[in-house]
């Protein structure tokens, strides 16, 4: 059941001094983990940006057009190299939006155009990366995340990672690209849900978490292959770790939904639940393993090209999953 948070955590206090919105926070039993990193102490006009941001436009439909590429590097020409800083003051955060990706071209054209000028309103400094999977295996979302994340924090410190589904695009600029002292989970009203979150402990879509958050945690799971179980995962390694999956910005958590063909499903993604409660501390950003076919800079984002060998990543699995180390 979904609670509001109470009054101890920091980054709640300051937000909804600051915003006024409520703060929602699945399996509140869990005890408030000990938070090292309070970035929220920058919730103030200090000399930087403003924050909260001034030029902000609530909820606004989806721009479905289908503009090609050219133009789109036209329209955001304060894009470079696949990131934007704000010129005239320094951001609240720095932000790593990594999309797991492979052949979908129009959706990347339309998720472009709708999340940059989203969050360049939102004045943060933030990086895309598209990170696609080579053919030859089931599709990896997981895998694919912690690669992108690898692949961001080497390119600079940054403060948070988002991870963000092609097809799930907040409507709302009101729901921020930042991470606080828990997970942030932003889709939580999703259009081919009805506008709401499938089950209570949901984690898909769009999260986001600080550096150490996503450390902590030892990233997405690796053994997931095809569609479906890895959120789930992910949601159980938030918990084990002593955080909390939060949703302060519930109010504005509209997000639409861009149609696209279904990944093939993962045939064993059950079986891979019940492993993954033993081995998640060896399985993730710890053991991650692929070969980087290509990393390119482009103008709205940064390419990364990566080829999974699926046999490796299950080789792995038996060793991990021996009886010998249970």
């Amino acid at each position: 059941m979904l609670e509001v948070l109470s009054a101890a955590d920091n980054f709640t206090n300051r937000f909804i001094d600051t915003m006024k919105h409520k703060l929602i926070i699945i399996d509140s039993d869990i005890p408030d983990s000990a938070s090292e990193q309070h970035v929220t102490d920058r919730f103030s006009n200090h000399g930087n940006c403003t924050w909260p941001p001034l030029n902000l436009q609530g909820r606004t439909p989806l721009n479905r057009t289908d503009i090609p590429i050219e133009k789109l590097d036209k329209k955001y020409t304060f894009m470079a190299d696949g990131h934007y800083k704000p010129k005239n003051c320094t951001a609240y955060q720095k932000i790593a939006i990594v999309v797991p990706y492979r052949d979908r071209q129009l959706q990347l054209r339309i998720f472009l155009n709708n999340v940059i000028p989203r969050i360049h309103r939102q004045q943060l400094e933030f990086g895309i990366y598209i990170v696609e999977q080579t053919a030859g295996s089931l599709f990896n979302r997981g895998m694919l995340s912690n690669i992108g994340f690898v692949q961001a924090m080497k390119d600079m410190a940054y403060d948070c990672v988002v991870i963000h589904d092609l097809d799930i695009l907040p409507e709302d600029d009101r729901n921020f690209y930042i991470c606080g002292d828990n997970p942030i989970h932003m889709a939580t009203k999703v259009e081919k849900f009805k506008y709401r979150v499938p089950y209570h402990s949901f984690a898909g879509g769009i999260s986001t978490f600080s550096r150490k958050q996503y450390e902590d945690i030892n990233g997405f799971p690796n053994q997931f292959f095809g569609w479906g179980g890895e959120d789930d995962e992910l949601f159980a390694r938030i918990k084990r770790s002593n955080y909390k999956m939060t949703r302060p910005f519930d109010a504005h958590g509209h997000c639409g939904s861009v149609q696209h063909s279904g990944q093939r499903t993962g045939n064993d993604r059950m079986k891979m639940l019940q492993i993954s409660r033993k081995i998640w501390k060896q399985d993730g950003l710890t053991d991650l393993e692929y070969n980087l076919v290509e990393k390119r800079r482009k103008q709205l984002y940064v390419w990364v090209y990566a080829d999974i060998n699926m046999a490796k990543v299950r080789e792995k699995l038996k060793k991990l999953n021996s009886p010998s180390r249970k």
